[in-house]
């Protein structure tokens, strides 16, 4: 149950975003100057879909859905030294420049400590646009060059090389030379644009024949200049059940990087086996590295100044993390995705006891299910919820059971069959889409799922899409930091977490319900209607007239 770069001219919507950036840099003493930049777009985790179609497809022939961008901004890593004594919050001020930079064609809302844009791609490239420049005035835009060798370990020059890339800074010339050695090869020569918005900006694994990952971000906004925390992984993997052995080199350092010369970073051997456990999650075993493996990888840095027009700005969805124990090593507005409970699971999910647990008879008649609703069990599972929903919608209703895994819609299938249930439509969805069509259900049910979607931005999005108006998701999560809740704490939400993403997506909390479920916490929000930015007044100095 689960369940790139692109060059943008000046435009004039541009153009009216960086004068409202020179009208307030007389307020804030020359601190934001707005000079046009090139936005990225984001890097979003890959999209895995199951191979089969959908036993019944709800949008066999959807209408067209116009492409919608998003970018997300953490304003806890903006610099606010420059704007502290103009007495105005630099939160707002940043609100109003990226909310006009998007115009009528995107909404740029705040949601605590991020700020959330959405829109035409046109709208969010523009924001991107406005907000690089922001950055830049007060960080100077850099570029982090790298090159990624592989060193022959048997050929005689190994040791000669090694003893240079120990040995600190490589010049362009010893680089050059280092490169023409038969006993080096270059794997890859990626590079970092401006990657100081986000705690860690991805290089996507490269198709060499194994896993290869190199991410390099700033440790803080307000650190030593030219420092950089850097993360380099190349692993080869064997998966033998539920057991997956990787082994290979790897390094996370904090640096400095200079515009001098290229700093070499030599990657160490690691080994290590990872083991599915039957509730999802994983337990990490660390093994003996390999003691001569037949290759060394080194990693070589160098820090190049660019113009604050060729700065890039990408606003990721997802950042990435180191991974615990139970999640899959990507943030979701701070919060680690949890891993994915499989199907061979489900019999879990059909315990005898999970009605006396859970309460679930209680749950079911609190979500004000009606004579001929449509109402979608998301993550829907092994059905244990979408059967009992049935008689409440009666023949004139539908549900709409969704889940990613196959084998779960088998099992559910299996469960309908047996019970001579006929108002149950069983869906294919995909990790990035619920596969409903536009307006078409009046409730979505998720019961202790959401937390395991890898992308959840999308099915946020996909869900406000899915919903008639005035319609509800009646969001269900155990209850987090309640000692009572015997489940492993990333399988849990708060409710301030799950209003900051509903809220970001779209949707507004009308009820908030806890009385007679022992272990769980039932939040309804309502679908918004969709708007674009009204008219926004700069913000000004407290105390102004």
């Amino acid at each position: 149950m689960h369940l790139q770069p692109r060059l943008l001219r000046p435009t004039p919507l541009l153009a009216s975003t960086m004068a409202i950036g020179t009208f307030f840099s007389g307020i804030l003493n020359g601190a934001f100057a707005a000079p046009p930049g090139v936005p990225e777009v984001e890097i979003t985790p890959p999209i895995s879909s199951p191979s089969i179609p959908s036993p019944a497809p709800i949008a066999s022939d959807p209408a067209p859905i116009v492409p919608e961008a998003v970018a997300m901004f953490d304003l806890r890593r903006l610099p606010t030294d420059a704007v502290a004594s103009s007495g105005v919050d630099p939160a707002d001020l940043v609100l109003f420049l990226l909310a006009e930079a998007a115009g009528r064609n995107g909404t740029v809302e705040r949601h605590r400590d991020w700020i959330v844009a959405r829109g035409t791609p046109a709208a969010i490239d523009a924001v991107r646009t406005a907000h690089a420049a922001l950055i830049g005035t007060v960080v100077p835009p850099a570029r982090v060059q790298a090159i990624v060798l592989e060193i022959d370990r048997s050929h005689p020059d190994t040791r000669a090389i090694l003893e240079v890339l120990e040995a600190g800074p490589l010049s362009p010339e010893t680089l050059a030379t280092l490169e023409s050695s038969p006993a080096v090869a270059v794997l890859d020569r990626p590079s970092f644009d401006n990657p100081i918005e986000s705690p860690a900006m991805p290089l996507p694994g490269r198709p060499i024949g194994e896993e290869f990952k190199l991410t390099v971000s700033v440790p803080s906004v307000d650190g030593e200049a030219g420092r950089y925390r850097i993360a380099f992984e190349r692993a080869r993997e064997r998966t033998l059940g539920r057991r997956r052995d990787r082994s290979g080199s790897r390094f996370e350092v904090d640096a400095t990087i200079n515009t001098e010369s290229f700093s070499p970073i030599i990657a160490r051997p690691f080994a290590e086996a990872e083991i599915r456990e039957l509730d999802g999650g994983r337990r990490r075993i660390q093994l003996d590295p390999p003691k001569n493996s037949d290759d060394v990888v080194a990693v070589l840095l160098r820090l190049e100044s660019i113009d604050a027009e060729d700065a890039r700005s990408r606003g990721p969805v997802y950042r990435p993390m180191k991974a615990t124990r139970d999640g899959i090593g990507l943030a979701y507005f701070d919060r680690e995705i949890a891993q994915v409970m499989g199907h061979f699971a489900a019999g879990w999910l059909e315990r005898p006891e999970r009605e006396r647990e859970e309460r679930t008879d209680l749950l079911v008649d609190m979500l004000g299910i009606r004579p001929g609703m449509a109402v979608a069990d998301i993550g829907a599972g092994s059905g244990y919820f979408t059967r009992r929903m049935s008689p409440k919608v009666g023949p004139a209703g539908r549900i709409y059971a969704t889940d990613i895994q196959p084998e779960m819609l088998q099992i559910l299938g299996d469960g309908l069959r047996r019970e001579g249930i006929d108002n149950v439509e069983p869906v294919l969805g995909r990790v990035d889409d619920t596969g409903l069509a536009p307006e078409s259900v009046d409730l979505i049910l998720l019961v202790d799922v959401y937390h395991e979607f890898d992308h959840p931005w999308e099915m946020s999005r996909s869900m406000h899409r899915a919903l008639r108006p005035g319609g509800r998701v009646a969001l269900v999560e155990y209850r987090a930091g309640d000692p009572d809740v015997p489940i492993k704490p990333l399988h849990t939400m708060t409710e301030a977490q799950a209003r900051l993403e509903y809220e970001a997506a779209g949707f507004r909390l009308v009820e908030s319900r806890v009385e007679g479920l022992p272990w769980q916490r039932l939040m309804m929000f309502e679908k918004r209607a969709e708007t674009g930015n009204d008219a926004t007044e700069p913000p000004v100095k407290p105390g102004t007239p």
